[in-house]
């Protein structure tokens, strides 16, 4: 799938550097401003990145073409903003109930950082199939999806893992080497004036990040396509045989 994420990006070139263009002018205003008021546009960005995406893959689409047709689009949000709130309120409430709130306030926000990391992946591995069930005029519900997420749990959690985080990891490696050679990565104006280096690590890492979430799209549309194939009869060769996924094979 990552070999069908890098062909999708480049048919679809233009849509792609609108969208980090876009993220980029929200990161940079919001360096301008001194604020997080673009936090929630750059989600909803996310969302509508990730549903034209879907929606190609749903129609055998090679690019994305029409973007006025949003069948489906406001259960797609509906739906991944509440498995983002069920993301937010696991991986802040499962440290507080065991008692990480006593801890100082960076190491309490690093273990909710790490729940969250563990914890949006494996439901989205689980449930991810749910929201994008209405793009292809599907009203089937979570058990469904659930259903569905069972198979090939854990492929498919590596997957959106590598998709969602290593992109993030890689910004971190980025911007800690930048500020290593006493390059100012964190701010994009400095002193009234634009920041170069900042500005081409900024574009780095939302070029990495909207391939990250590119690939995550496919992989769940994807899976949303497996289940509904026919399947062989019990007993044919795929009824008697468990793959055995390497770590390799998950990035196929």
């Amino acid at each position: 799938m990552l070999g069908e994420a890098i062909s999708f990006v480049r048919r679809n070139l233009s849509f792609v550097c609108v969208v980090v263009a876009a993220n980029c002018a929200l990161v940079a205003f919001d360096d301008y401003s001194g604020g997080n008021k673009s936090n929630s546009a750059q989600f909803f960005v996310a969302l509508s990145f990730g549903f034209f995406i879907q929606k190609a893959i749903l129609n055998g689409d090679e690019k994305v073409s029409n973007l006025t047709d949003k069948r489906g689009f406001g259960g797609y949000i509906w739906k991944n903003l509440l498995i983002m709130l069920v993301v937010i309120g696991i991986g802040i409430g499962a440290p507080v109930a065991f008692g990480a709130a006593s801890l100082s306030k960076n190491v309490f926000l690093l273990l909710c950082l790490a729940v969250i990391a563990i914890i949006l992946p494996l439901l989205l591995a689980l449930v991810g199939t749910w929201p994008i069930a209405g793009i292809a005029g599907s009203n089937s519900g979570l058990s469904a999806a659930f259903s569905r997420g069972k198979r090939g749990l854990a492929p498919t959690f590596l997957r959106l893992f590598a998709g969602l985080f290593l992109p993030f990891i890689g910004a971190l490696i980025l911007m800690t080497a930048a500020t290593s050679m006493s390059y100012e990565a964190d701010s994009i104006f400095s002193d009234g004036k634009l920041n170069l280096i900042a500005l081409a690590i900024l574009v780095i890492c939302q070029w990495a990040s909207i391939f990250g979430l590119c690939y995550v799209s496919i992989v769940l549309a994807r899976k949303l396509l497996s289940s509904e194939a026919p399947r062989p009869p019990f007993g044919g060769r795929q009824g008697n045989a468990i793959a055995a996924t390497s770590v390799s094979e998950v990035f196929e």
